[in-house]
């Protein structure tokens, strides 16, 4: 039964509509990660800032009436709780995973703490006529049978999303920026002697992380869904981590590791939703992360692999 249904899904592209949903935040935060990643500034603070955008954006969606504003505040909160995170790791040298954790620890606290204290809620907050991301609906094309599937009626940051990595492909390979940010990433010592502002790369590779962490939080709230919901990230920053290092740090790598490891959430999502099925709830929700752990053996012995050939 639930191969069954899993093929129908496949068959009325219904699985390739759930899997650009679940993709989409994981592939933005992603992107986020690789720049600061590709800048030596790891940011393991993604979850935290996806968090706190996400109350953000819902929160200022729902004041203004307006989901544009929404998803420019909860971008800028982002920048800005990870301009916060590079001075403290950058200026006062505390170190950035620990930082990274700290935002975690904070996004996820202070979010359900405001809640509290200006909604009243402390497991959800649902706004009654909050605005939406548009879905954006391709006339003609449509109401083509297949075509209209797969290229319409999908929500506009999921075309931000795909369109980002083509954005990340020119910003690290074609512009002076991202030689100067692979030079600092690899050789900050050199970078300085050559003139190249270190510091400020290494800011601004933080800012970017947080610009695409803050679109990811934005999707989760106002647009996925239409509501703040406790840790409603659910380990998606983590996985966004495991897919910078299965993409090899290039954007494209980090597409097609963003597509297993939504196709995975995808699985899981759409057996939930099958009435009386045999496969255990708890078991379901564990595949994104089995695949998790799974993808980043596989990168390592690969890694191990080309090391010995090197040797060799």
């Amino acid at each position: 039964m639930v191969w069954q249904t899993l093929w129908n899904q496949i068959i009325d592209l219904t699985l390739f509509a759930v899997l650009l949903r679940v993709m989409t935040p994981i592939l933005l935060s992603a992107l986020g990660g690789l720049i600061s990643d590709i800048g030596g500034t790891i940011n393991i603070g993604l979850e935290g800032l996806m968090l706190l955008s996400a109350f953000a954006s819902i929160a200022a969606g729902s004041a203004s009436g307006n989901w544009f504003v929404g998803v420019l505040t909860g971008v800028a909160v982002a920048m800005l709780i990870s301009a916060i995170m590079g001075f403290f790791s950058l200026r006062l040298k505390v170190d950035i995973i620990i930082a990274g954790f700290a935002v975690n620890i904070f996004g996820s606290g202070f979010t359900v703490f405001l809640m509290s204290k200006i909604y009243g809620m402390t497991g959800n907050y649902t706004p009654a006529n909050a605005p939406r991301i548009p879905t954006v609906r391709i006339p003609f094309i449509e109401d083509v049978p297949v075509a209209g599937k797969l290229l319409s009626g999908h929500n506009l940051m999921v075309w931000v999303a795909l369109l980002s990595v083509l954005f990340c492909m020119f910003l690290i390979y074609k512009t002076p920026y991202g030689v100067h940010l692979r030079a600092v990433g690899q050789a900050p010592s050199a970078a300085q002697s050559l003139g190249i502002p270190v510091r400020r790369i290494q800011y601004s590779a933080l800012l970017w992380s947080g610009a695409f962490a803050g679109l990811a939080g934005a999707f989760l709230s106002n647009g996925l869904t239409n509501m703040f919901v406790k840790d409603m990230t659910g380990g998606t920053g983590f996985l966004a981590l495991a897919v910078v290092l299965l993409g090899n740090r290039n954007p494209i790598g980090v597409l097609v590791g963003s597509v297993i490891f939504g196709l995975a959430s995808a699985v899981a999502t759409i057996v939930q939703t099958i009435p009386d099925s045999p496969v255990p709830s708890q078991f379901i929700q564990v595949i994104p992360y089995v695949v998790t752990i799974l993808a980043l053996v596989f990168f390592a012995l690969q890694r191990n692999r080309r090391l010995a050939t090197l040797k060799t």
